[in-house]
């Protein structure tokens, strides 16, 4: 509303110095524009300051042809009586957006140094060439007066102009790529200059030209660039959309004949975190830091209480459930560097083999089969050997007979 209290203040200078004038005329209606000069596209305001020095009030008529390439984009005015609505009376003007012109009645109280102000949006379709653009009147009247007119001008400055070469729009990206946005802005015209440029994508970053974009979180993503001018307040915006790839797991299995569990993902810098549940109960974990970007291998097994507990079911296998989380390393530095805003995380089954331990036994000496049989043999001549020994005791043999005597 800068444009009304505008208006006000030169409706009031004019009331202190130039009271001969009001009184050859009676009632006046100056026009101002709030921003002069403005942009293409910008939105304005024109306003009109209506005064009466009469004794009686007046109501008071005109049309105004806008500039040329202005137009309204608002229908709805408002009146003002010093800073109130009182005493004011506005016919609501029938003019659409897009028109040209405006007919405007306001009655106006018979009050010395009082001004009813009525305002309405504009935009300009066409910059001016740098030239002031007048407004003119027609069917200016009032109730008994023939009113005095101070019309407005408005010069009309090209837009700012964008140059965005990176990223193109709809291209795609690695997980942690780095990648940095390109793009300037320049001013559309000779009386103007840039009040400022930034990027900002859909997660809020603050994105400058040469600064890295967001790489470290997958999915789709939009790059804003916004262009502003100083002078006519000029905008223009461009927006690209590109994408960023996840990670995958690959060769996820178990070890043939033991419980060691492997994967590998092409992963940039950054860290992996894995865990392995039976039945919702955690049985392994794993963390592993990605220093450059590559192929990362990672193999583990389970905790000791998790390979007794999977070590005392029944089968061959047992399915377990691998869940990978991985966190990218944030990517630039300072004010520009870009974290990811949550960890990736994936999970697969794997099929691990049971291994059940050997049963112990008690140690056994192991002999030679020769060997056991010569032992049986001398083992069966022992015995044989005693048996004889005792029944020759109990029978001895009949020796040669006594001798003779002779």
């Amino acid at each position: 509303m800068a444009v009304l209290g505008g208006l006000l203040t030169a409706v009031l200078v004019l009331a202190a110095g130039c009271a001969p004038a009001w009184a050859a005329g009676g009632v006046t209606v100056t026009t101002s524009f709030e921003n002069d000069p403005i942009s293409v596209n910008t939105t304005d305001a024109v306003g009109y300051a209506l005064t009466n020095t009469t004794a009686t009030q007046q109501t008071v008529t005109f049309t105004d042809t806008l500039p040329a390439g202005v137009t309204l984009e608002d229908p709805a005015a408002a009146g003002l009586t010093d800073g109130s609505t009182s005493g004011c009376s506005l016919v609501p003007p029938s003019a659409a957006p897009g028109a040209g012109s405006v007919t405007v009645t306001v009655t106006v109280p018979p009050a010395t140094a009082t001004a009813c102000t009525v305002w309405f949006d504009v935009v300009a379709s066409a910059p001016s060439n740098d030239q002031p653009l007048a407004d003119s009147y027609s069917g200016l009247s009032a109730s008994s007066v023939t009113p005095v007119a101070t019309p407005g001008s408005l010069t009309v400055l090209a837009d700012p102009t964008l140059s965005f070469t990176s990223p193109a729009n709809g291209q795609s990206f690695s997980l942690g790529e780095i990648v940095d946005a390109n793009f300037s802005c320049a001013a559309g015209d000779p009386l103007d200059s840039i009040d400022s440029f930034f990027g900002t994508d859909d997660e809020g970053n603050q994105i400058e030209s040469g600064g890295p974009i967001d790489t470290v979180d997958p999915g789709t993503h939009t790059l804003e660039v916004d262009c502003f001018s100083a002078a006519g307040g000029g905008y223009v915006s461009q927006t690209v959309s590109y994408t960023v790839g996840s990670y995958t797991l690959l060769a996820v299995h178990a070890a043939r004949g033991t419980d060691e569990i492997s994967y590998r993902t092409l992963v940039p810098p950054g860290q992996l975190s894995s865990r392995v549940f039976y039945a919702g109960k955690l049985i392994a974990i794993n963390r592993t830091t990605v220093t450059t970007r590559g192929l990362a291998a990672v193999s583990f097994r389970p905790t000791p209480a998790g390979r007794r507990l999977i070590g005392s079911l029944r089968g061959r296998f047992a399915t377990l459930s691998l869940d990978v989380s991985f966190e990218p390393q944030p990517i630039g530095s300072g004010e520009q560097q870009i974290t990811p805003v949550a960890a990736i995380v994936i999970a697969r089954e794997v099929k691990v083999p049971l291994v059940h331990p050997v049963p112990r036994q008690g140690k056994r000496r192991r002999v030679r089969r020769g060997a056991r049989h010569r032992g049986r043999g001398a083992r069966r001549g022992g015995r044989r050997g005693a048996r004889h020994a005792q029944r020759a005791r109990r029978h001895p043999r009949a020796g040669p007979g006594p001798q003779q005597r002779s």
